[in-house]
């Protein structure tokens, strides 16, 4: 029998009474995730990510370029085996590197058969704020045990897409650092998620949202935060979206915080990226290493591609105006898309 002794045994980090690769679950959903997400507007959003699934044996990474004419994705995936190290910071032609633990990160897509590629800093505005356990049961099996911490900052650098090169500075954006049990990825085909980033010039307000296939709610969680940290937490949020099928233009949010602090967010969408193409997906094969470029214009494309969406966009919050994104996944919901969710 293999020793489950690795070299990350020698580190002071252990957390449960087992070797450092054990898990909470042994499943090959058992991941370490990030994903960092910028809206630089006029159309363009851009997202990276990277995965290690060590249950599977792999580590995958993602990146993903919306500029309102085409959708670029590319997804690459490594053999990740027993004691490697999950820290590796490059899969293939991407490179998420963390500089300064909770302060920089650098960002690098570098492929020259790839028509997209960056070279982005991320750097910390705001602490890090931890979210809140995700643990769903169905049947008597654990389908979800996850948590994230994320965290408000500023992207830098350049863009370059079919030869177009654009360069950027100070442009508010998040990143999402998630591990644990998830068994699906993309968009539920029974109920709805939304989160929302809301990024002012002296705070952000984050809102996760679960809902069934009638409409309830099963998670509901909201902050402000500032640099600081957290500054309030949302006791009840209601929502009014308008989509055309599942893409979603426009919406408001009216929340009520802790202290008492009401406010009202709206927010227009101004540039969308199909995760499907990028790799959040349950089709079989999406996922797998690959480029894609494709044509916006094109209806087909459109709807083949639709799925979970990280739509960026322009926010009007209690008179101040802001930048951000609202992520939607969307199934059968009473309200929203009522066929097949009784």
């Amino acid at each position: 029998m293999m020793s489950r002794i690795t070299d990350a045994d020698e580190a002071y980090g252990h957390q449960l009474v087992a070797p450092a690769i054990v898990t909470a679950h042994q499943q090959p959903g058992w991941a370490e995730r990030c994903w960092h997400l910028v809206n630089f507007g006029d159309g363009w959003v851009l997202g990276a990510g990277r995965a290690v699934n060590p249950h599977a044996g792999h580590q995958t990474a993602k990146a993903g370029l919306n500029t309102g004419r085409l959708q670029y994705a590319q997804r690459t995936r490594e053999e990740f085996r027993q004691g490697d190290s999950p820290d590796t910071p490059s899969v293939g032609s991407i490179r998420i590197e963390v500089v300064e633990p909770l302060r920089r990160v650098r960002l690098i897509l570098d492929d020259a058969s790839c028509p997209f590629s960056f070279d982005l800093t991320y750097v910390a505005r705001f602490p890090a704020i931890e979210g809140p356990r995700n643990r769903i049961e169905r049947h008597g099996e654990v389908v979800t045990d996850y948590m994230h911490f994320f965290q408000s900052g500023i992207y830098s650098g350049v863009v370059v897409a079919d030869g177009e090169e654009r360069r950027y500075e100070h442009v508010m954006g998040f990143r999402d650092r998630g591990w644990g049990l998830r068994k699906h990825e993309g968009a539920a085909q029974r109920g709805m998620h939304v989160f929302c980033g809301c990024e002012l010039a002296d705070e952000s307000i984050y809102m996760l949202l679960y809902e069934n296939a009638h409409g309830e709610r099963m998670l509901t969680s909201g902050w402000t935060m500032n640099k600081d940290g957290i500054s309030d937490r949302a006791v009840n949020i209601s929502h009014d979206i308008k989509f055309d099928d599942l893409l979603a233009h426009e919406g408001r949010f009216a929340v009520t915080f802790e202290s008492g602090r009401q406010s009202r967010i709206g927010f227009r969408v101004d540039g969308r990226l199909f995760m499907e193409s990028v790799g959040y997906t349950s089709v079989l094969g999406r996922s797998d290493p690959g480029t894609n470029r494709l044509d916006m214009s094109d209806p087909g494309v459109l709807t083949a591609w639709q799925g979970l969406f990280d739509n960026g966009a322009t926010f009007e919050c209690d008179g101040r105006v802001g930048n951000g994104y609202v992520e939607t996944g969307l199934g059968a919901h009473a309200r929203y898309r009522p066929e097949g969710a009784r």
